[in-house]
């Protein structure tokens, strides 16, 4: 049965790793395809920016050169050939050319040795165009695609498809003359430059590739991180939940002894025919005693389940040498029957003040106490110690018992948990005494630490926060 119980508990912590693992992986794959769209969005509009940056820093520089020659000579093609290479007026064999937007070289132009390298203002990316006021070609250089109007655009920048389906940029930039006899308020042609983007579109499809090749990579690395930080994640629950089985075990077996006996005196009573007066009592002292265990363990339990809710009463300042003087006032008789030596070592001045509930100090410093004296044998000591550094209250309880194995001491404040189950059960007690004393530390913002060794004694130092008289 245990096995079994084990295994369900693996199996479902199992099944809620995986869970957590695809979930994790999920929201993670989610939010880096959105992280990606945006680097992809964020690079495809640098580069577009960039690249209409430049057309108009290149059309703007073609147009004043034009511009210039329409007003010293009115003719396009006194343009300097570094301006304009392969230029082609109308008329020319070079205007019936083609050229696909990777090609810098037409198979026919005017200038056979220039290339659009060569220019200063451009590269073989771009086209240019001039129109005549009627709209009709005068004039090109640079590339020549198919399949892109050259009639005057409506608009002065446009995004045009060629043929095959390549982006183009172009803007248009109307040309005036001041030659005598034309009016200069009228363009005299309109110069269209355009920019290919088939570089940007490979450069794009690259990146695309490269985040799609690296998509299969990333989801396993966020598979693999998932998988841990859900078991990273699981573990305190794992814990916390074989904390709350072996409580709710242990609460069990403490639950059953007490009722076991009172079952058990209840049949014998049921069995006897007769029953004297003097055995009426015995049995009904029995059953006192079982219910006020029974009683006792409950009113711990239900004390805990305060504490861990963080139930606290109100709390005021309480002078830690009244508390302590009245509890080794209360355990002087039981520490006299077992010939035990007790004895309190604190100052009279200047007063130690903590803020907290006195109720619950006093059970917390009792309890330690009482499990002094319950491991402590015949003819042994327990010293009580109090002091301040600082800020700090720290009270001792040093005793001369059987100590505590190194293998212990990190359970010992575990509920229901004995060093020696047999002997802690002939001298009574739930096994909750150190656990409520730790809460009720943790709920006053203090800690307990212990030192011990086998057949030498053990220290409790119980630290609480100090405050002054000037609180009071």
């Amino acid at each position: 049965m245990a096995w079994d119980i084990g295994s369900k508990q693996n199996n479902l912590f199992r099944r809620s790793r995986w869970q957590l693992t695809i979930w994790y992986t999920g929201v993670m794959s989610v939010v880096m395809g959105i992280s990606a769209m945006g680097v992809y969005e964020a690079i495809a509009h640098a580069h577009r920016v960039t690249a209409d940056r430049e057309l108009r820093a290149v059309a703007k520089a073609i147009h004043n050169t034009i511009e210039e020659t329409l007003i010293s000579g009115g003719r396009v093609d006194d343009v300097s050939p570094n301006i304009l290479p392969n230029l082609c007026m109308l008329g020319h064999l070079c205007l019936e050319t083609t050229t696909d937007p990777g090609d810098v070289s037409p198979s026919i132009h005017n200038h056979p040795s220039d290339v659009l390298t060569s220019s200063g203002y451009y590269n073989g990316s771009y086209y240019i165009r001039v129109l005549a006021p009627t709209g009709k070609l005068i004039a090109t250089a640079g590339m020549n695609p198919q399949g892109l109007t050259v009639t005057e655009p409506d608009f002065s920048f446009q995004t045009l498809w060629d043929d095959n389906g390549n982006e183009y940029h172009q803007m248009a930039f109307p040309l005036y003359t001041s030659d005598v006899g034309l009016n200069p308020k009228l363009p005299q042609a309109t110069l269209l430059v355009g920019r290919s983007f088939s570089d940007f579109a490979t450069y794009l499809a690259n990146t695309r590739r490269m985040i799609l090749l690296s998509i299969p990579l990333t989801m396993g690395l966020i598979a693999l991180a998932s998988w841990w930080l859900a078991g990273r994640a699981m573990k305190p629950i794992q814990l916390s939940y074989q904390k709350i089985q072996q409580f709710t075990a242990d609460a069990a077996h403490e639950l059953r002894t007490p009722l076991a006996a009172i079952q058990a005196t209840t049949e014998s009573v049921n069995r006897l025919p007769n029953i004297s007066d003097a055995d009426a009592r015995e049995l009904t002292q029995v059953l006192s005693r079982q219910n006020q265990r029974l009683t006792t363990l409950v009113n711990d339990l239900l004390f805990l389940s305060r504490l861990d809710a963080q139930q606290l009463p109100p709390m005021k300042v309480c002078c830690l040498q009244d508390i302590l003087s009245d509890i080794v006032e209360e355990l002087a008789a039981l520490a006299l029957s077992k010939t035990i030596g007790l004895t309190l070592k604190q100052p009279d001045q200047p007063l130690i003040y903590v803020l907290g509930n006195e109720e619950q100090l006093y059970q917390l410093i009792i309890n330690v106490i009482s499990n002094a004296l319950q491991y402590t044998p015949q003819k042994g000591t327990i010293t009580i110690g109090l002091k301040q550094q600082e800020k700090q209250a720290i009270i001792t309880i040093q005793d001369t018992g059987i100590g505590i194995a190194a293998q212990d001491l990190p359970r010992i404040f575990d509920r229901f948990y004995r060093v020696d189950r047999n002997r802690s059960r002939q001298q009574g007690g739930s096994g909750l005494g150190l656990s409520i004393a730790l809460a009720i530390a943790h709920a006053h913002h203090g800690h307990i630490a212990v030192e011990s060794a086998v057949g030498v004694g053990s220290q409790f130092t119980i630290t609480l926060l100090a405050r002054g008289q000037a609180l009071l």
